[in-house]
């Protein structure tokens, strides 16, 4: 029995002997360029999405972890810059299901062996994105989660709540029929970045979240 799973390099599989295949496009790596630790573990991460996720019906795997040299570069080849590229030292990999234990998404945690610098959501919707309220779920729970439960308090950019930016960025998405757009915002420390790109399936939804380099 094999299961998907989403990097945002490519599309691959996750297999339940832990044997992964992935297929790399390096057009498709960003150049999102965290250099600073996150104030949270890998595990304590993981494990408090995980348990927000229970209470919308989303189900959290636990995380696959890639140490060595050889599986960083295979698996964990997220960035274009090769400077920025060689800072991960480790990444954590979970796969998403929704109530229906379909494949919804994948979390990856990339950083050095004690502490990650970047967590990065990837979701892919069908054209007429009919998971858009798991995306505002997922994303949210990472947001409330690895940066604060203050949103709707400090009002990040006179955006109300997280949901409001996600539609707001899938408005800008697709009004103007572009094919890559991205949104960026800063709170508490954190900057916070959301992507959207248009493919064959649909649209590839990502969460970037990193220490705000001031």
């Amino acid at each position: 029995m094999s299961k998907k799973i989403y990097f945002p390099v490519g599309i691959g599989i996750v297999i339940i002997s832990i044997v992964l295949i992935i297929s790399l496009d390096t057009n498709e790596k960003t150049n999102f360029e965290p250099t600073l630790a996150l104030d949270f573990t890998y595990e304590d991460g993981n494990s408090n999405i995980k348990k927000t996720l229970e209470g919308t019906g989303i189900s959290m795997s636990s995380p696959i972890k890639l140490s060595t040299p050889g599986n960083v570069e295979k698996f964990c080849s997220f960035f274009t810059d090769e400077d920025i590229q060689k800072l991960v030292e480790y990444c954590t990999s979970t796969e998403l299901l929704d109530a229906d234990g379909n494949f919804l998404g994948n979390i990856h945690m990339v950083g050095t062996h004690d502490l990650p610098k970047l967590v990065l959501v990837v979701i892919q919707t069908d054209p007429f994105m009919k998971n858009l309220p798991e995306i505002k779920s997922v994303f949210g729970s990472v947001i409330e989660n690895l940066v604060c439960s203050c949103w709707e308090e400090l009002k990040p950019s006179g955006i109300e709540n997280i949901d409001e930016w996600i539609d707001r960025h899938r408005e800008f998405h697709l009004d103007a029929i572009r094919t890559h757009s991205k949104s960026n915002l800063n709170l508490e420390g954190k900057q916070l970045q959301i992507e959207i790109t248009t493919n064959t399936e649909g649209y590839l939804w990502k969460l970037f979240v990193a220490t705000h380099s001031t």
